[in-house]
């Protein structure tokens, strides 16, 4: 059956209405938190509304607790109490796939979290001699909490300790050790040819895998931030909100993934929340995964990416200048990406 343009904003702001419903990322889906079918909340069903293909059809519903699905417009708004909504024919179906976003189990998108307790001995500081070194300034103190066990806890000694939050809860936390790279090395080196312990430069939090965890994931406000940046790690997200002095700006917001791939869970979590575009933000020496990544979001969202330039640098060792240029001139879609990558190897 076909359905104009307006019929279709239409339906879709009063299931948005009737069904204290709202499009995710992607704007593909309604997702609805609780199923008028078996009462499930959580967001577990689902109406597409998005383009037509030969596997996805305007409006049909699943949901992936009860799994009842819906193929019919008429009969999806008998069920909810809104006849009056319906066309004149009936939008039948032939038997068809469910949708990717359906497809998602509930165990990929289960994003259930356990309270963390921070280790025994932290507080919070203001100032800090490695943070400083890394050009920690008074808002980054402000913005993103931080905190050392002060010498009260020795597996944390030498550590400064971040905390993950999501929804107003600790889930998690990391914890990076303040000598460098080459440092931790050459002790390790002496520590093990005389069998002494050795140092991790990150003893993070083991309680929630990291695959469900987005770092400064409370900035992104629900249906005001439109646009996310995704880098890899906390000084990556400090390092940009810093540059780019995004503080206090809730249209775009700088979160990390802890590490160079992104989940369903973490794009779930920002579909949740009404985001509509990414910037892609990984470092530069990581094409292979940032095509892959790219690919992935480009399913939800829309995606660019941040190619950075100078080569084997990250955001937080960048200067502001290199950091504009790269905004300003070279966010590139995931098929200029790619297709700069190829020309490149050539």
């Amino acid at each position: 059956m076909y359905i104009s343009r307006e019929e279709r904003d239409y339906l879709i702001r009063e299931l948005e209405i009737e069904l204290h419903a709202k499009l995710d990322g992607g704007r593909k889906n309604l997702i609805v938190p609780t199923c008028p079918y078996c009462g499930k909340t959580g967001g577990k069903f689902g109406v597409y509304v998005g383009k037509e293909t030969g596997r996805k059809q305007l409006f049909m519903s699943h949901c992936f607790s009860c799994n009842h699905t819906t193929k019919d417009l008429n009969q999806l708004l008998d069920d909810i109490g809104r006849p009056d909504l319906k066309l004149v024919e009936t939008a039948s179906f032939d038997p068809i796939e469910i949708p990717e976003f359906f497809k998602l189990d509930e165990e990929e998108i289960d994003d259930t979290l356990a309270i963390v307790e921070m280790p025994e001995g932290w507080k919070r500081c203001f100032k800090n001699p490695y943070l400083r070194s890394r050009g920690f300034v008074y808002d980054d103190y402000d913005y993103f909490p931080v905190g050392t066990t002060r010498g009260l806890n020795f597996k944390f000694d030498d550590y400064v300790v971040f905390p993950i939050i999501d929804d107003g809860d600790i889930v998690g936390y990391v914890s990076r050790h303040t000598w460098s790279k080459d440092e931790i090395e050459e002790y390790n080196n002496r520590a093990k040819r005389n069998g002494k312990y050795q140092i991790r430069r990150y003893n993070n939090s083991i309680e929630n895998d990291f695959v469900k965890l987005l770092y400064n994931y409370d900035s992104v406000i629900e249906d005001v931030t439109d646009t996310v940046i995704i880098v890899e790690g906390v000084f990556d997200v400090i390092a940009l909100t810093r540059k780019l002095d995004l503080y206090e700006n809730e249209r775009v917001v700088v979160v990390a993934t802890f590490g160079k791939k992104i989940s369903d869970a973490q794009m779930y979590k920002l579909q949740d929340k009404g985001v509509k575009s990414v910037i892609l933000g990984y470092d530069s020496d990581a094409t292979d995964a940032i095509n892959t990544a790219a690919a992935q979001l480009n399913d939800h969202f829309d995606v660019h990416i941040a190619k950075i330039e100078s080569e084997g640098k990250d955001w937080d060792e960048m200067d502001f200048w290199d950091v504009y240029d790269c905004f300003a001139y070279n966010l590139k879609t995931p098929i200029e990406f790619k297709l700069n990558t190829i020309n490149e190897k050539v």
